[in-house]
């Protein structure tokens, strides 16, 4: 058997998924020789994070990284990393429930009559656990479970109120409405119902006798559903007013509201025959007035929460919301019906360690090779220009033998906040220079230029970069296909920005009354807060210096200038300060109605900037400086986005066009489609593995039926 070379490019999740998909194969050393492509110092892409040793070995992220329950395919993958390096028991990060906690409080900020509020929510548990496999349910299977969610919700929160109120009229009846009233009225006291209760009864005992195979529906059998769900909205909606200075009642209206309009757009549009692919020409909220949504959803903060879970923003301006339908309908089905143990899971320690120290490791302990500080400059294809025949990179920097990447600090093994200069030959000039090898505008020249070629250095390549990093890279490409100009001009993307402050009081003591939340919903674009004082302990700090909390902000990120020339190496620069100063201006203008114990008397200065931790000396604005802010804004760190009418043009993992190449990433087509997200991502390299390997394996979540 010859064994092939795989050229894997890029350390994110998805390309090293792939890497573990192969890998995990027991002939996979008589298969394949693997070698992971890394531009810069450490793994883990747009989820890589980091230690500071000069500050507290803190921990410093690109973002705020939540896994959600319902990831199915990423719990499996870290739970199966973590089973194989059988750490020693009562070590950090032993397992993946060291790893991994619950989190089930989360609070939505509405503005109401100009005044914020704070709508918490104490999300239910369950027994399950993420990443023991399973069967995704079905459209259909998830519409059945949404009607059976409606009328329990409906009876249990809103029915009892309802009822008191005068009832508007409902129209002519159907000519089947009594037949059907007899064959699913049967003990119902349907005299002593509203209208609303008896449609959603009737939808309920209607949807459960029907086949789980659509194509065994009649069109009756549907046009009967949707009847039923649109005849219970226009009672629901008729009523809503009544309910709107009642925030208990409101929220129920909303939360029904929003999943009322998901069955009867479903239904509608022939989602259970087609697919959700079918509703993202459509923009989810004009989807769903077209479906009859109140206005108080459309604009509820449930809502603006969704787009700022995904940064849904086009060119990172908060007034232009943008997100396919079906994207949104799958993740909000999947999320609200199939998440295991809980709707949210938080890491223990920082993205780097937790996930991609043990992938690391466990590639490492299998024999994949890593060239770290092999920067990708282009993809060059073939006379017949139908494959890659050669690939440009430039070599960074030069290590004394094989780079070891992990440092220790305490008894956790992370990646520094900046390569090990001693391994390298050029340390101590990137050291001096502070050269940021990570970055686009980078002006460090490097070691030299170095070619790999078909049938010497690869015979297969996958394709890992993000994709507003491959018009640098891939010119030869999308001067060669259509499809790829399409795709790189179609998908979108954007910048995000987050800070991360260390505090000398906790939770009380800055005001916050509830539990320790995610926030979302709040003031744009840093819209998302999340209380991560659970981190502290990971840190480097005695007991006499540890902060009393850890919060993190981030959101999206305007496009303020043109993105300039790599040359331009002042510009990493202009974009941090200014990073630096929205967060500055959002914790003196935003920050007291979260933590109402930070607000001083004074209107030049409304923030008392002494709960921020700093060294002796440092006073007012001046703390903030000692905190860690950063811009994400090089073409590989860009979110990827899901806007109305984009998904046509992403490719799948083996619809590149060309004979030796995949494509990994959660900006490809891999039946999810949900951007910015890791389970997405490791899908997609799951995917991009089977196809590659030509061997036919089952992958939980890759399609709606």
């Amino acid at each position: 058997m010859t064994v092939k070379k795989v050229a894997i490019l890029g350390g994110g999740i998805s390309a090293l998924t792939t890497a573990l998909e192969l890998s995990g194969e027991a002939d996979w050393r008589e298969r394949y020789e693997i070698t992971v492509y890394q531009m810069g110092w450490r793994l883990g892409g747009k989820g890589a994070s980091s230690r500071n040793e000069a500050a507290n070995d803190r921990i410093e992220e690109h973002g705020l990284h939540i896994w959600l329950g319902f990831y199915e395919n990423a719990f499996a993958l870290i739970r199966r990393c973590y089973e194989e390096l059988e750490r020693p028991a009562g070590t950090p990060l032993a397992t993946w429930t060291d790893a991994f906690r619950p989190h089930s409080y989360i609070v939505l900020e509405e503005q109401l009559d100009g005044r914020w509020s704070h709508w918490g929510w104490e999300l239910p548990t369950n027994e399950r656990t993420p990443g023991d496999g399973g069967d995704i349910p079905t459209v259909w299977d998830f519409l059945v479970m949404a009607v059976r969610w409606l009328e329990e919700k409906f009876k249990t929160e809103l029915a009892g109120t309802f009822a008191a109120l005068p009832h508007p009229g409902i129209g002519p009846l159907p000519f089947w409405w009594h037949g059907l009233l007899a064959l699913w009225g049967e003990g119902l006291e349907t005299a002593a119902m509203t209208f609303g209760e008896l449609a959603l009864k009737l939808a309920k005992r209607k949807a459960a006798s029907m086949s789980r195979d659509p194509g065994e529906h009649s069109a009756h059998d549907h046009q009967v559903l949707h009847w039923l769900a649109q005849r219970f909205a226009m009672w629901l909606h008729a009523l809503g007013p009544e309910v709107e200075h009642d925030p208990h009642l409101r929220h129920a209206f909303i939360l029904v509201d929003i999943v009322a309009t998901i069955v009867r757009g479903s239904l509608a549009d022939g989602v259970t025959f087609h697919g959700l692919e079918v509703l993202d020409q459509f923009e989810l909220r004009s989807w769903m007035k077209k479906h009859g949504a109140a206005d108080t959803t459309i604009n509820s903060a449930t809502v603006r929460g969704l787009y700022g879970l995904a940064f849904s923003f086009e060119d990172g301006d908060p007034a232009k919301p943008n997100i396919a339908a079906g994207v949104a309908v799958r993740g909000i089905l999947r999320m609200m019906f199939t998440y295991k143990g809980a709707v949210l899971w938080k890491m223990q320690a920082g993205m780097g360690e937790t996930i991609f120290t043990p992938i690391y490791e466990v590639l490492r302990r299998r024999g994949v090779r890593f060239k770290f500080f092999h920067r990708i400059d282009g993809l060059h294809l073939s006379e017949a220009r139908n494959a890659v025949e050669s690939i440009t990179v430039t070599r960074q920097a030069t290590a004394d033998g094989e780079y070891e990447p992990l440092v220790s600090f305490g008894p956790y093994s992370c990646w520094p906040a900046h390569p090990r200069y001693e391994q390298l030959a050029e340390g101590e000039e990137l050291r001096a220079r502070e050269i940021n090898l990570e970055s686009h505008w980078s002006p460090w020249a490097g070691a030299g230029q170095i070619t790999l070629r078909h049938g010497e250095d690869f015979d297969v390549v996958v394709l890992g970069i993000p994709v507003a990093g491959l018009p640098r890279i891939c010119s030869e490409l999308l001067e060669a296909s259509t499809r790829w100009r399409a795709m790189c001009e179609n998908v979108k993307t954007v910048k995000t920005q987050g800070f991360q402050l260390w505090l000398n009081r906790d939770l009380e003591g800055v005001g916050w009354a509830s539990a320790s939340p995610i926030l979302g919903a709040y003031v744009e674009p840093l819209d998302t807060w999340a209380d991560m004082t659970h981190l502290l302990p990971a840190e480097g700090w005695d007991e006499v210096s540890r902060p009393k909390q850890l919060a993190y902000f981030c959101g999206v990120m305007s496009d303020a200038e043109p993105t300039p020339d790599p040359s331009d190496a002042d510009f990493p620069r202009r974009e941090y300060e200014r990073t630096r100063a929205s967060a500055v201006e959002y914790i003196r203008r935003s920050a007291a109605y979260l933590w109402p114990r930070t607000r001083t008397n004074d209107p030049q200065e409304p923030f008392d900037w002494s709960v921020l931790t700093a060294p002796d000396g440092a006073s007012g604005v001046e703390r903030f400086g000692h905190q860690y802010w950063r811009p994400n804004i090089d073409p590989t760190e860009r979110y990827v986005l899901a806007v109305a009418g984009s998904t046509q043009y992403r490719l799948r993992a083996d619809q590149s066009g060309f004979s030796n190449l995949y494509l990994a990433g959660d900006w490809i087509r891999n039946g999810f489609d949900t951007p910015g997200c890791i389970e997405s991502a490791v899908i997609s390299g799951r995917q991009a593995a089977r196809a590659l390997s030509g061997r036919a394996f089952k992958i939980v979540g890759e399609t709606d039926f």
